[in-house]
C-alpha cells in the first residue's frame, strides 16, 4: 500500500511539470490529426475513397470453402486473377478442428458454381461451406444509409454536448478529441488495410462514446467542481480517464487475440483492431489536447468566445 502511496506521489510531481508546460505538448494531437487527413485525403486522391469498401459496401460475393490439401492464399487469389477475378482476396480461418478458405470477390456477382469450378479447374478439392452475394447496387444503398447514420449520430452528439455545456470552447473541446478518434481511427484503418465493413463502421460508431466519456470526465470535473485546483482536478480526471482507457485497449486487445487466434481475420477482430487503434488515439488527444483547451479556457484566454456563449440560443 505504501508503495501504491508514493507511486501516485510520483507520478502526480511529474503531471505538475506537465502540467506547468501543458501547452507545449499542444502539437502532438495536431500533428497526428494531420498526418491522418493526410492519409485519408491521399487515399481519396489516390483511389476515390476515403477507405477501402469492403463487400458490405462494394458488392461482391464472399465463398468460404473448405479445401483439400494444402493451399496458400496467395495461390487462390492468382487463381481468382487467371480468372478474370483481379481483385480477390483470400483469408483462411482456422476453427481449431479444421482450416476454412474465404474469398471475397469484386463485382459482377457470380454463382456458387462458377465459384467451384474456378477452384476445381486450378486442380483443388473443395466444397462450398458459405457463400453470401451483394449486388454493386444493393450494396451502394447499404453505404449511403451507413454515411447517413455516422452523420446523424455524430451530429446529435455534438448538439447533445453544447447544450450541456452551454459554452463553445469546452464543448467544442469534446467534438475535437472526438474527430480526431475517428480520423486517426480511419486512417489506421488505412494503413492496416482494413476495409470499411458493418463491423469496422460500428466500431467507429462506439469509439464516439468511448471518446466522449474520457472528455466528459475531464470537462466536468474542471469546470463543474469547486474544490481543489485547477490541476488537481485535471490530475483527478487523468487517473480515472487513463484507468477507462486502459481497460477498453486491454479488453479489445484480449478479443482481438482470441479471436484471431479461433478463426483467424473476422468481423470480431476488425472491430477490436479499430477500437484499440481509436483509444490508443484518445489518449493524447484527450490528455494533451482538450486538457490544453480547457487550462486555457479557465485561465481567462478564451473571453471573446465564452462571450459568444452568452447568446440566448446558447442558453435556451
Amino acid at each position: 500500500m505504501e508503495r501504491i502511496d508514493e507511486l501516485e506521489r510520483n507520478l502526480s510531481k511529474r503531471y505538475t511539470r506537465l502540467y506547468e508546460n501543458h501547452e507545449r505538448y499542444f502539437f502532438i494531437p495536431l500533428v497526428l490529426i494531420l498526418l491522418a487527413a493526410s492519409v485519408l485525403f491521399y487515399n481519396f486522391a489516390t483511389t476515390g475513397e476515403f477507405l477501402e469498401k469492403g463487400t458490405d459496401f462494394a458488392g461482391g460475393t464472399e465463398i468460404t470453402f473448405e479445401v483439400e490439401g494444402e493451399f496458400s492464399s496467395s495461390e487462390i487469389e492468382q487463381v481468382f486473377a487467371d480468372a478474370d477475378r483481379s481483385g480477390t482476396t483470400a483469408l483462411t480461418q482456422d476453427t481449431g478442428e479444421r482450416e476454412l478458405l474465404l474469398v471475397q470477390v469484386p463485382p459482377p456477382d457470380m454463382t456458387q458454381d462458377e465459384a467451384a469450378e474456378i477452384m476445381e479447374d486450378a486442380g483443388y478439392e473443395v466444397e462450398i461451406e458459405g457463400f453470401n452475394s451483394i449486388s454493386a447496387a444493393v450494396s451502394g444503398q447499404f453505404f449511403q444509409q451507413a454515411q447517413f447514420a455516422f452523420i446523424l449520430a455524430f451530429t446529435i452528439m455534438s448538439i447533445i454536448i453544447f447544450y450541456a455545456f452551454k459554452n463553445f470552447t469546452p464543448a467544442a473541446a469534446v467534438v475535437f478529441a472526438a474527430g480526431g478518434d475517428i480520423m486517426i481511427a480511419a486512417a489506421g484503418m488505412s494503413l492496416l488495410g482494413i476495409p470499411l465493413t458493418l463491423g469496422s463502421l460500428a466500431a467507429l460508431l462506439m469509439l464516439i462514446g468511448y471518446s466522449v466519456d474520457t472528455d466528459i470526465v475531464l470537462s466536468t470535473r474542471v469546470l463543474k467542481m469547486n474544490r481543489g485546483s485547477n490541476r488537481s482536478r485535471m490530475w483527478s480526471s487523468v487517473k480515472t480517464g487513463l484507468t477507462m482507457s486502459s481497460g477498453g485497449i486491454a479488453g479489445f486487445t484480449l478479443l482481438y487475440l482470441v479471436s484471431y487466434s479461433i478463426v483467424g481475420p473476422s468481423e470480431l477482430s476488425i472491430i477490436a483492431s479499430v477500437m484499440v487503434i481509436g483509444l490508443m488515439a484518445d489518449i493524447p488527444l484527450t490528455w494533451l489536447g482538450n486538457t490544453v483547451i480547457l487550462k486555457k479556457y479557465v485561465e481567462g484566454d478564451f473571453e471573446n468566445l465564452d462571450n459568444f456563449t452568452k447568446w440566448s440560443f446558447w442558453r435556451s
